[in-house]
């Protein structure tokens, strides 16, 4: 497959614990939840579409799923969840997930690189988006079949985008003030406190860090008036491996929280590291307990 279709269809170190209870992560988490950024942006763009209006083999064999709110009125933190049930061996995998919104002044929510140690193609994250009516893209490349795209609109009220962080002269990324290393939680571990070898988990990271685009809403376009201050990058160790990475944007949302699939393969730690856009990292550690 050479073209695309529309598919219809973290300074400081955290040992995050297995035994931390769920009701205590995810109380964490809502709480959390609640420009060269524009060489990202424009540079990620997606293959022209094929003309062709049937699905190939693969494409039918493997539909890339996307989800997104149809309407919602949080623009500043829009959840997405992207999946794609692909063979994930050495040499046939699904290599990368890009998440796109064209209409939005930031147009590339990030690319979440993976490799075949992760065992499944899956994303979950939130984006900040600007308001109207506009199409969300997912993209996943295949290290044989080359591009899938699908799609899936979504509605935000006027007013209501997240585009712009702040008004003219604001200082949002002055300050270290509110960040916290990020939090490792693994389902599993949580509930049975150990897995077995050669299953597929669910890793969630949660963190505390602002996401600042340094853009404002002037009428009906928007200013660069300030550097934008965010999560940059968050990579992924299993053990001495590096098992993915995620490249993001301004147009991630304030204290992210992510989850991705793994193989767990050895007794070994899971680190993340997360850096942000002035180079500073913090990193959290969980050990991963094999039956």
């Amino acid at each position: 497959m050479t073209g695309t279709r529309a598919n219809r269809h973290e300074r400081v170190t955290q040992a995050a614990s297995p035994t931390v209870s769920r009701r205590a992560f995810l109380g964490l988490a809502s709480t959390l939840i609640a420009l060269e950024w524009a060489d990202i942006a424009f540079a990620l763009e997606p293959q022209a579409p094929d003309n062709s209006n049937q699905p190939t083999p693969p494409e039918q064999a493997y539909p890339l799923d996307l989800k997104v709110p149809p309407f919602t009125r949080n623009g500043a933190n829009v959840p997405i969840v992207v999946e794609m049930r692909h063979p994930m061996n050495p040499d046939h995998y699904i290599k990368s997930l890009q998440i796109l919104n064209e209409a939005d002044p930031i147009p590339s929510k990030g690319i979440f690189h993976l490799s075949p140690a992760n065992g499944r193609a899956y994303l979950s994250m939130q984006a900040r988006m600007n308001s109207g009516t506009s199409t969300v893209l997912a993209i996943a490349e295949c290290t044989r079949h080359g591009r899938w795209t699908t799609s899936r609109p979504i509605t935000i009220p006027e007013g209501e985008g997240g585009c712009a962080t702040g008004t003219e002269g604001d200082d949002h990324g002055s300050s270290d003030d509110g960040i916290r290393p990020p939090v490792i939680r693994i389902p599993e571990l949580v509930d049975r406190g150990q897995v077995r070898r050669g299953e597929i988990i669910r890793v969630q990271m949660n963190v505390k860090h602002p996401s600042r685009t340094g853009l404002t809403h002037q009428g009906t376009t928007f200013r660069h008036t300030a550097d934008p201050f965010y999560l940059k990058e968050m990579t992924v160790l299993y053990g001495d491996r590096l098992i993915s990475r995620y490249e993001m944007t301004p147009a991630i949302s304030d204290n992210p929280f992510i989850t991705f699939a793994l193989r767990a393969s050895e007794q070994s730690a899971i680190r993340i590291v997360v850096t942000n856009s002035r180079g500073q990292q913090f990193q959290a550690t969980q050990e991963v307990a094999l039956t």
